[in-house]
């Protein structure tokens, strides 16, 4: 690899990247079914309204490891369908090793229907317990705003550990008023997506201009019990300095849901784990989970949620700080540090190296 490639890699690596969600790790010879799978009642039509490219209903399906830190192995060929306390079933088809999709344009969960999840897998049977809407009605979601900070962060100088302040922005979800009379059980998830423009050809060129996405960036979530509202919930760090996401135009799908309280505290606890130490060290065994096995000795993880689902969509762009921040891709892209032309990203902006990119413009994107 050339030098100004490495040099390149260096640079993506500063970016920010959220702690990813928990993996289950079994210290056992035996593998488990880890089953995840949540359902609302926004179907795929109306989440292209929030906007969006719209979403469908997911069942994601891994076996636990017995080894830390190695990625959980997917479970491909399963049967997975969804059925109402009615007779009414709907399939899942499975997209991409482990993933399932229910590809429904219109099915949503239903007020006062009961459903479950069921799945087959090499003869055995894994089913939910029979769930439903959370009764009481959520407030309408709040506006997503941000707040200026900034964080220590330890970084390596001269082969030693030490802190730096690090500049960045807080975004945080307004909690309405809750009026109900009932604690009401918060999640929220998100959707970013940036524009990314080589810096050494026309923006008009075909490789000029591309909106960007990474299924490792802001993989992560977050989760509130609220009894009164009115307050903003910070959802997550990103750090604005020599940020390539932030340099042209970010957008932040957030979405955000009501859970049943047995749904929240299992996510809560998973929440807890994945910000704690040795987060790989500790089996799921008391989890609370809401599946069971026709076969005792096959093991089962997870929760089938059921949601009351809303979204909002923000835009960030780095004119809104209180302070300048200097766009120094094109100076980076200038440096040479051996033979041969700049990295492919500096010309073509769909050879982005940090995520996957693409020169169509969303529909929805806003200008």
């Amino acid at each position: 690899m050339r030098l100004n490639k490495i040099y390149f890699f260096l640079v993506f690596l500063l970016i920010f990247s959220c702690i990813e969600p928990y993996d289950f790790v079994i210290k056992d010879d035996v593998k488990s079914l880890v089953i995840e799978a949540l359902i609302s009642d926004k179907s795929f039509s109306e989440t292209q309204g929030f906007p969006s490219d719209g979403r469908y209903f997911s069942a994601k399906l891994t076996y636990t490891g017995d080894v830390v830190n190695q990625r959980p192995q997917p479970v491909s060929a399963a049967s997975i369908a969804l059925h109402d306390d009615l007779g009414g079933q709907w399939p899942y088809t499975e997209t991409s090793p482990g993933m399932y999709l229910l590809l429904d344009n219109e099915f949503k969960a239903l007020p006062g229907r009961q459903y479950k999840l069921m799945v087959q897998n090499q003869g055995n049977v894994y089913e939910s317990a029979w769930e439903v809407l959370p009764s009481v009605q959520t407030p309408p979601m709040g506006d997503i705003g941000f707040a200026e900070t900034q964080k220590d962060f330890y970084v390596v100088e001269s082969s030693e550990s030490v802190v730096r302040a690090k500049k960045g922005i807080e975004p945080f979800v307004q909690v309405p008023q809750n009026q109900t009379g009932e604690p009401l059980y918060y999640m929220w998830d998100y959707e970013p997506m940036w524009i990314y423009v080589a810096p050494l050809v026309a923006r008009s060129s075909p490789g000029g201009r591309c909106w960007a996405t990474s299924p490792s960036f802001l993989n992560d979530y977050g989760v509130q019990v609220d009894n009164i509202g009115g307050y903003d919930k910070s959802l997550f760090f990103i750090e604005t300095v020599r940020n390539i996401k932030l340099f042209e135009k970010f957008s932040l799908l957030v979405r955000q849901y009501s859970l049943n309280s047995k749904n929240y505290f299992f996510w809560k606890e998973m929440k807890d784990r994945a910000t704690g130490a040795g987060i790989n060290e500790i089996p799921p065994y008391n989890l609370e989970s809401n599946y069971s096995s026709t076969n005792p000795d096959k093991k089962v993880f997870g929760y089938f949620s059921l949601a009351q689902e809303q979204a909002r969509r923000w835009y960030f762009d780095l004119k809104q700080l209180s302070y300048t921040v200097e766009n120094t891709l094109r100076a980076d892209c200038l440096v040479v540090y051996g033979p041969g032309p700049p990295a492919p990203e500096c010309v073509d902006c769909r050879e982005y190296t940090d995520g996957i990119a693409t020169n169509q413009r969303p529909v929805w994107w806003g200008d």
